[in-house]
């Protein structure tokens, strides 16, 4: 299987704050994790660091 993933920060932020995830090639169990940003949110940067 092939994977593409691609996010777009958008017109009203200055970083982005999306994340993606697939686990490495030759694992067992495939995990494809997308995780998108919560701009606004209070301490979006922490939350971010935690979710990948």
């Amino acid at each position: 299987m092939r994977v593409f993933a691609k996010t777009d920060i958008g017109k009203t932020r200055n970083m982005n704050q999306d994340c993606i995830y697939v686990s490495p090639e030759g694992e067992n169990i495939k995990l494809y994790i997308l995780a998108d940003g919560m701009g606004g949110y209070n301490r979006r940067r922490n939350s971010q660091q935690f979710g990948c």
